[in-house]
């Protein structure tokens, strides 16, 4: 019976850590997989007319960082209503629009959300709806089947990075859209058979057109907006040639009197250095002088006090011939000291 017993517990026991360790392994696969988010959250909803591709467990972003996940979707009334939730310490507002982004070109997508300037902003509250209208997702594969007989003649490199052009274009990058023109065009100079390429293009391209069609109001109201900027340029077409003439001229002009006053700014700027240096080697002198003007200046008042004259007295007078000076007191000696009462 001990032998029988035996024999059942070691496998036993192999089986009870071979559970343990599978149990371990399968909450770890789950918990990757799962993304839970950090902290304590806050939930809110939106409404999307499209979301496809989104699903339960995709990111939440603000500003290109992970902030949340999607925690259900489900349909409400014929729109998809988008139920996710955010960390606590990143605060959603009235003015915070949601939108279905790509995340790779496998298809994978998030919700990201953005701030709309210029609309009300105040905080809100947890459980609530998001009051902006979203941006619905867009079926990028329609558009990558559109260009196949572009990608036919491309190597796996180039593939690439086109789809992400196009993905990141259509997301609203102006800088990979103007990267995927100038791609396509150079693709299209490149294949020998571009009619047939470019015709392609535009057959597959129409389901395509037929989804932004479903926004023929908004794109109306920008072509027909586009239509009044052309025409209010044009209509001041006459003035804006005017200007750009008067422009010219005024340069031109200036360049002459430049070219003219070059010399005598030239000399204008030496004479500004020579002055410059006589300044600094007569520094002593203007020390002096510096000195000396306020003593000289104090007795103005006393020199024409007595009305709209000068009242001087020559009391002493000495005389210097350059740097000789004469022998102190010699116009005393020969004209006598009989001074004035005031020199007394």
């Amino acid at each position: 019976m001990s032998a029988a017993s035996g024999s059942i517990r070691k496998p036993l026991i192999g089986f009870t850590i071979f559970g343990l360790v599978a149990l371990l392994v399968t909450y770890v696969i789950f918990s990757t997989l799962e993304r839970s988010v950090s902290g304590s959250t806050n939930s809110y909803s939106t409404f999307f007319t499209d979301a496809s591709g989104l699903a339960a467990g995709d990111d939440v972003r603000m500003a290109g960082v992970r902030v949340g996940r999607v925690d259900k979707i489900e349909l409400d009334n014929g729109r998809a209503r988008v139920e996710f939730e955010v960390q606590n310490d990143q605060q959603v507002y009235t003015n915070t629009r949601s939108a279905i982004r790509y995340q790779n070109l496998i298809g994978q997508r998030y919700l990201n959300l953005t701030l709309v300037e210029g609309r009300d902003s105040r905080p809100l509250a947890p459980g609530s709806t998001l009051e902006l209208p979203s941006e619905d997702s867009f079926d990028v594969t329609k558009l990558l089947a559109g260009f196949q007989p572009v990608f036919e003649t491309l190597d796996a490199e180039q593939v690439n990075a086109l789809s992400q052009g196009l993905l990141e274009a259509f997301q609203g990058n102006s800088v990979s859209l103007s990267y995927t023109v100038a791609e396509v065009g150079r693709l299209a100079e490149d294949t020998a058979n571009r009619d047939v390429v470019l015709g392609a293009i535009i057959n597959n391209l129409s389901t395509v057109m037929r989804d932004l069609s479903r926004q023929g109001g908004q794109l109306g109201t920008v072509i027909e907006s586009m239509s009044a900027l052309i025409a209010n340029l044009n209509s001041n077409s006459a003035a804006f040639g005017s200007a750009v003439s008067d422009i010219g001229r005024t340069a031109s002009g200036f360049a002459d009197v430049l070219s003219r006053s070059r010399d005598s700014l030239a000399d204008a700027a030496t004479n500004g250095r020579i002055a410059t240096n006589t300044l600094i080697q007569n520094g002593s002198k203007l020390d002096r002088m510096a000195v000396d003007a306020p003593i000289f200046l104090g007795h103005f008042p006393m020199v024409l006090g007595e009305g709209n004259y000068l009242n001087i007295y020559a009391c002493d007078l000495d005389v210097a011939i350059g740097d000789v000076l004469l022998p102190p007191g010699i116009f005393n000696k020969i004209g006598g000291t009989n001074h004035s009462v005031v020199c007394r």
